[in-house]
């Protein structure tokens, strides 16, 4: 149930996901900006004649012959409190994203929230509006939770494909990626009722971080983590296999796509969980029908 309804309803918000792929264009090109504005005093550091490819050669046969120190080498010794300081404002540009992405979820939920509850559909920016203290503490509160989480998830996935590609080769590979879509799909799950239940109980930001860390139910999780796998396997697959061929476009689409059904997967759990109708278009869902 939640799978079919959540993704009818991220199916029939056509202009939320337009306003979200407006967003986050906005977000990356800020972030854009700020990459640039960060890399290019170490762009020019090098000098006009660097050649990247040049040095990298030069570096691995001085290493596998006499062990000297190659050109490149040089520069990041000479360079490296540079390098040192871009790197730290590398990982807060990191850090800025997530919270960029993290602010638009709490509107996203409501404009869903009001759309199920009511078959109200609520515009996003006033929506961004009416949500823009909240969103900021979640965005807050979300990001310095999940970026270590995530950070966790990645290194043991790292080290879990190698161990089963050395074991299993290329089976052990898609193994270890699986696994980490797992767990990347359990971390999701672990996460997902506060954005809605926040919204649907009206709470403050400060209650509903008591509610939900205080309060915790696997039932929500095991209602919503089937969805949440198999969106990270699609999605995944979609991108893998289109991003090249079409020179980033899809993805581009399906990210926003992927956001919203996130969204909507987690809506559709917490009304399901707490057994209240809701509306998916015309159509009015009973979840007590299914018990």
């Amino acid at each position: 149930m939640n799978l079919r309804h959540s993704l009818s309803l991220t199916v029939s918000s056509a202009t939320l996901i337009l306003k979200v792929l407006l967003y986050t264009t906005v977000l990356l090109l800020i972030v854009f900006a700020l990459f640039m504005a960060i890399t290019e005093p170490i762009i020019e550091s090098f000098g006009e004649d660097f050649d990247v490819i040049t040095e990298l050669e030069e570096d691995f046969t001085a290493l596998a012959t006499a062990g000297d120190d190659g050109p490149l080498k040089a520069f990041i010794g000479s360079n490296s409190d540079d390098i040192v300081r871009a790197c730290v404002l590398y990982v807060l540009l990191f850090i800025l994203i997530r919270f960029g992405v993290s602010f638009s979820l709490i509107p996203t939920a409501f404009v869903l929230y009001n759309k199920m509850s009511s078959g109200f559909n609520q515009g996003f920016i006033n929506a961004t509006v009416a949500t823009g203290g909240k969103a900021a503490l979640y965005a807050l509160t979300y990001t310095a939770v999940t970026v270590p989480a995530d950070i966790i998830i990645l290194i043991a996935g790292y080290f879990l494909i190698g161990f089963l590609a050395s074991a299993l080769e290329a089976a052990g590979v898609a193994l270890g990626i699986l696994a980490v879509f797992a767990l990347s799909a359990l971390r999701l799950s672990l996460t997902a009722r506060w954005a809605p239940e926040m919204i649907g109980e009206n709470l403050k930001f400060s209650v509903s971080v008591k509610k939900f860390f205080n309060n915790f139910d696997w039932g929500y999780v095991k209602e919503i983590y089937p969805s949440m796998l198999i969106m990270m396997v699609a999605v995944s697959g979609i991108i893998a296999t289109t991003a090249i061929s079409t020179i980033g476009i899809i993805p581009i689409f399906v990210l926003p796509c992927a956001f919203v059904w996130y969204t909507a997967i987690s809506a559709v759990g917490y009304f399901n969980y707490k057994k209240r109708k809701y509306y998916i278009d015309e159509r009015v869902i009973d979840p007590n029908d299914r018990f």
